[in-house]
């Protein structure tokens, strides 16, 4: 199958899930108000990073020795089974031992975070586990209509349960408990059209060391990237109340969500760089998207400066009323970084892990000084700026490092011509072959 090909596929059939996820956003957010769905998301926040250091980046190694076929998907398959299981376990005893001998809460309080924890981190896990898979047999239709079906039902469930006397309650058990429950169908539906079921195998002490050798390389990266994109929650956190809280997170979701279209696109560049194929062509292609995402992002600029404040109000509610100047001061480092996914694909699949963990770091330490500079005396606006100049920061440390295992001229990434948008009509429009 061609890159286009696959590009092709990944933008339809991803972009179908991510449309699902925004509706579950906005609902929750109606319904939950800034302060609420602030909470929500601020927790899932504090338990992703759990994940991210209780797992070992697992996922990581997934990713690479998956789309390069160097270990066999089906025992991947059952080895994603048993770490969940595993990291479940451990993430049960974290919480508990936080809530409740550190904080020392009430029983049926530290009973919910740690349903909420179980359910996040288990479903987090085996969603990133069983994409991957599905994505190595270059299948994505399958895992993104599911867990779209499943994001709709949900939508469906927080409108018919919002308007119960114990709907709070409801809507936030349900939340969690369908992303568990996504996790789980992938699980599944992976184990029957592959057929794992007939091989209960699991990977070799050798193939194990080389995913845990890869992971906590990737790891440290993994790390870094957390704390340069979330850090910022915590300032706000500290410095600014619930409300303001809630507008910034959903403000930064809201931008978050130009890089969408990149991670699809970095899902296809990675295996196809992984597995030493059309190294060129991905090259050529990212230069490509590149011009794309800057003519994007100023289109998107331009229309949320004009319409963004009744917009946004209309969408998410009158607690939302905050969003449009964060969201604007994002949108530049927005851009940095739908470019350094890409980019960022590229070098992993090279094998140049360590590029993305430098440059992250400097993106780290410029987005943490431009905090402690800005969010006290300028609030979500402050945030929203340091992370900007954070992001950009990053950017040009991997642009360096791409121009010299891919060169080009500068100039190539401003020509922008009617020759790119032909590409991407292509990409989403399939050419039909004339009998």
């Amino acid at each position: 199958m061609t890159f286009e090909k696959l590009l092709q596929q990944s933008l339809w059939w991803r972009g179908f899930y991510f449309i699902t996820l925004l509706l579950v956003n906005i609902v929750l957010s109606r319904f939950l108000q800034a302060d609420g769905s602030g909470w929500i998301y601020y927790l899932t926040n504090f338990f992703s990073l759990i994940l991210l250091v209780a797992s070992l980046s697992m996922e990581s190694g997934y990713t690479f020795y998956a789309a390069g076929n160097i270990i066999n998907h089906n025992k991947l398959a059952w080895f994603s089974l048993l770490w969940t299981i595993l990291i479940g376990a451990l993430v049960a005893s974290i919480i508990y031992f936080y809530f409740g001998s550190l904080k020392k809460i009430p029983i049926s309080e530290a009973n919910n975070y740690m349903l909420y924890a179980l359910t996040y981190v288990c479903g987090i896990l085996l969603i990133n586990f069983f994409t991957v898979l599905f994505y190595a047999h270059k299948n994505f239709w399958l895992p993104n209509l599911l867990m779209g079906i499943l994001n709709l039902i949900l939508v469906g469930l927080i409108v018919s349960m919002s308007k119960k006397p114990n709907a709070y309650a409801i809507i936030v058990n349900s939340y969690f408990g369908f992303i568990l429950l996504q996790g789980i169908v992938l699980a599944i539906a992976f184990i029957w059209f592959n057929k794992s079921s007939h091989t209960l195998l699991l990977p070799s002490k050798p193939e194990f060391s080389l995913l845990l050798r890869y992971s906590l390389v990737a790891l440290a990266g993994n790390l870094l990237f957390f704390f340069m994109y979330k850090i910022d929650y915590w300032f706000v956190k500290y410095y600014c109340n619930g409300i303001d809280l809630g507008n910034y997170i959903q403000a930064s979701k809201l931008a978050q969500m130009v890089l969408i279209v990149p991670q699809i696109l970095a899902s296809v560049i990675f295996p196809q760089t992984a597995g030493g194929t059309q190294k060129n062509e991905v090259g050529k292609s990212i230069l490509i998207l590149m011009r794309i995402l800057m003519q994007g992002i100023v289109l998107v600029m331009m229309t949320v400066f004009f319409i963004g404040p009744k917009l946004f109000v209309f969408v998410f509610g009158p607690s939302f009323n905050n969003i449009h100047a964060p969201f604007l001061l994002l949108l530049p480092g927005i851009f940095a970084m739908s470019v350094t996914v890409l980019l960022a694909a590229f070098f992993s699949g090279h094998g140049h892990v360590k590029l993305n963990v430098v440059g992250t770091g400097i993106g780290l330490l410029v987005v943490v000084a431009m905090d402690f500079l800005l969010v006290k005396n300028h609030g979500i606006k402050g945030a929203a700026l340091a992370s900007s100049i954070g992001y950009t920061a990053f950017f040009l440390y991997a642009l360096w490092h791409f121009k010299k295992l891919y060169p080009f001229s500068i100039k190539e990434m401003f020509t922008c011509s009617i020759n790119d948008w032909r590409w991407v009509k292509n990409i989403l429009i399939p050419k039909t072959d004339k009998p």
